[in-house]
């Protein structure tokens, strides 16, 4: 967290906003996550939650057996998804996210936040 919130800072005497993107998948065979930082324009920034929400909703499978959606505006990833499913999720600078819980890995692209 304090990693994150200098990068935020620093961003932000740049005039630039920025989204963490968490993928968390390929746990059977290998742990594998990767935490990622992107800037982006403030404007850019203030539409990001929206553009996010609608793809993740469009995402993965059509009738998934867990929930499509999970709000982080009031607690932590690690306690919204179930242990040892793999995930993806979005904080937008730092303020709470969403999540996802990944119920296909093989077409679900681990590319999804860029």
């Amino acid at each position: 967290q304090m990693f994150r919130s200098v990068l935020v800072k620093m961003f932000e005497a740049k005039d630039l906003d920025c989204v963490f993107l968490e993928t968390n998948m390929g746990m059977k065979k290998r742990y594998h996550m990767v935490y990622e930082c992107i800037p982006l324009p403030k404007e850019v920034g203030d539409v990001a939650p929206i553009y996010f929400k609608k793809a993740i909703m469009e995402s993965d499978e059509e009738w998934s057996v867990n929930k499509k959606l999970i709000d982080l505006s009031s607690k932590d990833v690690r306690k919204s998804v179930p242990k040892g499913l793999p995930y993806f999720s979005v904080d937008f600078g730092l303020e709470g996210g969403f999540a996802h819980v990944i119920e296909d890995q093989h077409k679900f692209p681990h590319y999804f936040g860029k």
